[in-house]
């Protein structure tokens, strides 16, 4: 499961409890009984039979019970038999008669496939998801408690995600801190500093070297801070005005400045 976000590197059985302790509230009330959420057929109140309080039958369950597929009289004859068994044999209850039908999402899937909704902004690995499959109906989860896992998984992701952001944020701006603070570039030369980092990235620097250093916040590193500006004050230096002493007034090549060891190609 791309975040955007992807979910679903482990699982967990959750159980999640509403109200107070084992101990009763006021007026000599219980707490409810923690719900299950992996295994609700599994709780403390037992399932619903076809027993009635008093120990009797429902009628519906009873005729249910009670009914019997239909036998032939010997005294009547083949035609009549024949009638009287399709009259009874409409008489048979069918199957979930007085049963509300099954949610989708509180049945196991068959086919081992969970159907599961993300939020917005969050992508589904849904590789991940059919691997795991056959793994959650072995284990009879529901539709319902699938969703319940990845509800918390992403929640849980969310908020490592967000600490995580928060934590280089402060990184990248301790960075900067520390390089206004430097003896050698910050304090009183820090705007002279910043000019000359500006002067490198303006004369040798790339769209890609200002893109990497945007994403990576390693724009605010001390020790790129210091190259960056040591080469613009070596350029500076190599451009003095037209005429001046110590230059020509033609532009210093920028792979000299980097590379004064290096003979140009075509000399």
């Amino acid at each position: 499961m791309t975040l955007k976000h992807r979910w679903l590197g482990s699982t967990a059985i959750l159980f999640n409890a509403e109200g107070g302790g084992s101990g009763g509230g006021t007026g000599g009330e219980t707490s409810p009984s923690p719900e299950s959420i992996l295994f609700p057929s599994e709780g403390t109140t037992p399932p619903a039979d076809s027993t009635a309080e008093n120990g009797t039958k429902t009628e519906e369950n009873a005729a249910a019970d009670d009914w019997k597929e239909y036998e032939n009289d010997p005294a009547k004859s083949a035609e009549e038999n024949a009638t009287l068994k399709a009259a009874h044999d409409a008489t048979k209850p069918k199957e979930g008669d007085g049963k509300p039908p099954a949610d989708p999402l509180d049945t196991v899937p068959e086919d081992g496939k969970y159907a599961l909704t993300m939020p917005e902004g969050v992508e589904i690995d849904q590789e991940l998801v059919d691997a795991l499959g056959a793994d959650f109906k072995g284990m009879g989860l529901t539709t319902r408690q699938a969703q319940t896992l990845a509800d918390k998984f992403i929640e849980i992701q969310t908020a490592r995600g967000k600490a995580s952001a928060e934590s280089w944020a402060s990184r990248v701006q301790g960075w900067a801190d520390d390089a206004k603070k430097d003896k050698e570039i910050g304090g009183d030369k820090w705007t002279d500093t910043v000019s000359s980092a500006h002067r490198t990235l303006s004369k040798l620097g790339t769209p890609g070297l200002r893109e990497y250093l945007n994403a990576s916040g390693g724009g605010n590193h001390p020790e790129l801070i210091r190259i960056f500006a040591k080469v613009g004050s070596l350029i500076q230096e190599d451009n003095p005005p037209g005429g001046g002493a110590g230059g020509d007034g033609r532009k210093a090549d920028p792979a000299h400045v980097l590379f004064p060891n290096d003979i140009p190609k075509g000399k």
